[in-house]
């Protein structure tokens, strides 16, 4: 039923409707992305699912891949030490099908080495087919073993969608010293950029 208002109220806020998103924020009302991430509480973990469409080639360097079908496993724990562990598919195009899982570490305390770095990265890898099904996919591995390698991998050799993750691992870890790295990467209004809309990264929304 309509709710009736007074046609002689002068408050504006009595003539507005209930509506679906009355309890968004928006403008000033919003927290900021350094303000979330220094609410964000430690131990900090949670999963998310992406299937990459658009621009995977670029995004995963590879020359054909169409299609990225991750899971980004991202944490901190009480010592603060960084996890992220990544794992799915990669297909499309004339390359080889292809699943893997990937774990990122830098080890505490957090200044003791500098945000976007080096990380520890070991990685499982096979090649084989995917099939599309109304379920999702399958993957069918080539007769063949798997790949499997520990390294140490620069910032820069990594994938954009693994650097977005550990940008939001860094903030929360150590939010002034990784937003002072990013803003000497130039790389500061990007992410900032990124992350405002984004309900999904960090333990305080927007």
């Amino acid at each position: 039923m309509d709710r009736w208002i007074d046609p002689d109220e002068t408050d504006p806020a009595q003539w507005r409707q209930t509506g679906p998103h009355d309890e968004l924020r928006r403008g000033t009302e919003m927290i900021s992305v350094a303000e979330r991430a220094v609410q964000t509480a430690i131990p900090y973990q949670y999963e998310i699912k992406i299937h990459h469409t658009d621009n995977v080639a670029d995004q995963f360097r590879t020359s054909e891949y169409e299609h990225a079908r991750v899971t980004y496993n991202s944490s901190i724990d009480r010592e603060k030490r960084i996890k992220l562990l990544t794992r799915g598919v990669l297909w499309g195009g004339d390359e080889d099908h292809q699943r893997f899982q990937v774990q990122y570490r830098r080890p505490p305390p957090p200044a003791e080495t500098v945000p976007f770095g080096t990380y520890s990265a070991w990685s499982r890898y096979q090649y084989g087919s995917i099939e599309e099904t109304d379920d999702g996919v399958t993957f069918t591995p080539a007769d063949e073993e798997l790949g499997e390698s520990l390294r140490d991998l620069d910032w820069e050799a990594m994938f954009d969608p693994v650097q977005e993750r550990l940008v939001e691992l860094e903030l929360v870890r150590n939010p002034a010293f990784a937003k002072y790295r990013l803003e000497q990467m130039d790389e500061w209004t990007t992410y900032r950029t990124r992350f405002r809309y984004d309900p999904d990264v960090f333990g305080v929304g927007p």
